[in-house]
């Protein structure tokens, strides 16, 4: 018998090379090669991924700016390790990784249905990117046939200012057109120039009843106002103002066409607004006052009690949500999913507006807000990129802006009054200290934007504004009853922080003549003088993390801002309004003045602290910190205005951050003493020579 194993019971030999062959010893060489490549272009993968997803989550949630762009390139990396890796590794013999490791660390493993879950979620991410990025291309807004508004801008007691675009409201008419006005015959040249005009009336809660239709004028009956010129060259922007209307009276208007008199189809319904009260009735309605314990709601009537609210830094769709992303929010919206205004699928969202409209006007028909103001970086021009110094640049974002859902729920129902600050033209820009390419090269050049950047924000913004304080200037002033109002412009006459001027300013001097005029006819007539400012008057922002807080704000211009302090601590109840550093901040000067600079309205906020105490340029004990609010991507501050105790009068202080009250302050005012008229002048000159009165001779 055979002493061997049957054949089926041998076990089989494994058809492998002798381990100790040279051939052996090359093939275990080669694949000890292949897998330390394959770990380090995992690392080098991982390194990619993690950079890409950093850089992507800061631009999306934290700051949208211009390094979003590099993310493209990471992804690039990212991408083609996992290609070199999918295609030429994969069929190899590798170190099998852990998905938790990948998922953490965002690199391949032996598992291709798992790398190419990775790889889908790393592009998604890169189009989030790509949607913020390069927005507005994306919405519709930016085509100049798309989008039409109509909105109230500056009023007052007796007149309204309408802001209009209406891009060709009506196609090229020739000949001769019959208005329906006493028989007359209008040329087409004319009407193609000014298309549509205002037609308004006066508002009656109570129906009227007309008893002699034909010899009473019915109050019903729509007023022909004034024509709009519109035009390309505006950008189909209009403005036209209401003049002779009565103090503290509901009208409401609409548009018509010129050549037959019919409504426009925009806007749809007549829009309503409340001229302001008559300033001159102030002081009666203060001898009238009774103080009560009863609280109730400010009513439209009365000089001395109003709110207003002041905002800054708006960038739509900020912070971004993957449920906006264009490529399906669409249908998520099908399925009623974000539907609601300001919603996560909405495109070209506000979120702060949003707010502003949830707390304001969901449970009345007239807000409490006589007005906004609005104190700069309406648009970015130049985050995250910057298209150029074209018109054509800012009008799109212009328009983009406009055409939001969110800020139109507040336009269309609130007054809107602004001016401009540094992202409306690009970053830190100023209006002088310039020098010419071929003088100095080391001294900053004036960018080129400027006056595209200044005409499109005046197409948009400025005309709707109040008349400003001197003509072709862009600072104005206006009175709501027994309050006054300066707007600076603190960019259009700095001088660069780089230039080579002795005696740098932010004002330029006719600006500071017409605000130190503006204070001397103020002093003694208005109990509250507030004066806004687009940057800080603060000095307290600054620090070696802040990149601009000494050479962008009021702190820079260091005696032209003493100047300004040492006139306006003799100046009772002043109060100053700011915005830009996307952060809130209350401080105190001197015990004599208020500074509350609030900001942004949506947008970023400062990730690390910049402001301090021990910033502060002034001797100790002149400027106090009295709060300090840096978180929160959306905020804006309400003023109460309450002047009706002379005695007492009173500003409440109320600080909203991402909706809800953060901060509120009483501040009380010092009565004021309102100048007498020439026959009280001269009785008290009279009662004083015969020794009747003492003599004050300050």
């Amino acid at each position: 018998m055979s002493d061997h194993p049957p054949a089926q019971a041998r076990e089989p030999v494994p058809d492998t090379p002798d381990t100790y062959s040279p051939d052996a010893k090359n093939a275990t060489g080669i694949r000890d090669v292949a897998v330390r490549r394959s770990d380090k272009l995992l690392v080098l993968q991982s390194m990619f991924s993690l950079v890409f997803r950093t850089i992507a989550y800061i631009f999306l949630r934290v700051i949208p700016g211009s390094f979003g762009f590099y993310a493209i390139h990471f992804y690039l990396g990212y991408l083609a390790i996992w290609v070199l890796y999918d295609v030429r590794v994969a069929s190899q013999k590798t170190r099998r990784m852990s998905s938790l490791s990948s998922l953490v660390f965002g690199h391949s493993t032996s598992n291709r249905p798992w790398n190419m879950v990775q790889l889908v979620v790393h592009t998604l991410v890169l189009l989030f990117v790509l949607d913020l990025y390069y927005m507005p291309y994306l919405f519709p807004s930016h085509r100049e046939a798309s989008l039409k508004f109509a909105r109230v801008g500056a009023l007052s007691s007796s007149s309204a200012t309408l802001h209009v675009r209406y891009p060709e409201p009506l196609p090229h008419v020739t000949g001769l057109w019959e208005t329906g006005i006493q028989d007359a015959l209008v040329d087409a040249s004319d009407i193609n120039k000014s298309p549509l005009r205002i037609v308004w009336r006066r508002v009656h809660e109570s129906e009227v009843k007309i008893r002699a239709p034909s010899t009473v004028r019915d109050p019903r009956r729509w007023e022909r106002g004034p024509v709009l010129h519109l035009s390309n060259e505006s950008d189909w922007t209009a403005t036209a103002t209401l003049s002779d209307l009565w103090p503290a009276t509901k009208y409401e208007w609409r548009l018509a066409f010129v050549h037959n008199n019919t409504f426009a189809p925009m806007p749809e319904r007549p829009i309503p607004f409340v001229t302001w009260p008559d300033p001159r009735l102030s002081a009666y309605g203060k001898s009238k006052f009774v103080r009560t314990n009863k609280t109730s709601s400010i009513p439209l009537d009365d000089p001395n009690h109003f709110s207003f609210a002041t905002l800054s830094c708006i960038k739509p769709d900020f912070p971004y949500h993957p449920a906006q992303f264009w490529g399906w929010n669409w249908l998520w919206r099908m399925f009623g999913i974000g539907t609601q205004p300001g919603g996560i699928t909405s495109r070209n969202s506000i979120r702060g507006f949003d707010l502003m409209a949830d707390h304001y006007l969901r449970r009345s028909k007239m807000p409490s807000l006589r007005f906004l103001l609005e104190l700069g970086d309406l648009i970015y021009a130049d985050v995250p990129r910057y298209e150029g110094p074209d018109i054509g640049s800012y009008r799109k974002l212009y328009r983009n802006v406009f055409a939001s859902h969110s800020f139109r729920r507040v336009y269309q129902s609130i007054p809107v009054m602004g001016i401009f600050d540094d992202h409306e033209i690009i970053n830190n820009w100023s209006g002088a200290g310039y020098t010419n390419a071929t003088e100095d090269e080391d001294r900053p050049q004036a960018p080129a934007g400027i006056h595209a950047g200044l005409h499109a924000w005046s197409e948009y913004i400025g005309r709707a504004n109040p008349s400003p304080a001197v003509k072709n200037q862009h600072y104005y002033s206006f009175r709501y009853g027994d309050s006054a109002f300066f707007v600076l412009d603190v960019r259009g006459h700095r001088t660069h922080p780089q230039s080579a001027v002795d005696t740098p300013t932010i004002l330029g001097e006719e600006q500071r003549d017409a605000l130190f005029s503006w204070l001397a006819q103020v002093n003694h007539t208005a109990t509250f003088k507030f004066i806004a400012s687009s940057v800080p008057f603060t000095s307290l922002w600054g620090g070696p993390l802040d990149l601009d807080g000494r050479t962008d704000g009021w702190a820079f211009y260091q005696e032209e801002r003493k100047q300004l302090l040492d006139i306006l601590q003799y100046v009772p109840n002043v109060i100053l309004l700011s915005g830009d550093r996307h952060e809130f901040a209350s401080v105190s000067f001197r015990d004599a003045l208020l500074e509350f600079s609030t900001s942004p309205l949506s947008m970023f906020y400062i990730p690390i602290r910049t402001l301090a105490q021990e910033h502060s340029i002034d001797p100790p004990g002149e400027e106090t910190l009295l709060k300090y609010i840096p978180d929160g991507n959306h905020k804006w501050t309400e003023f109460e205005v309450d002047t009706r105790d002379p005695e007492q009068p009173l500003v409440v202080v109320r600080v909203y951050v991402d909706g809800k009250e953060a901060w509120n302050l009483r501040v009380l005012g010092k009565p004021v003493n309102k100048t007498q008229s020439a026959l009280g002048k001269l009785a008290q000159s009279l009662l004083e020579l015969f020794g009747f009165r003492q003599r004050d001779w300050f």
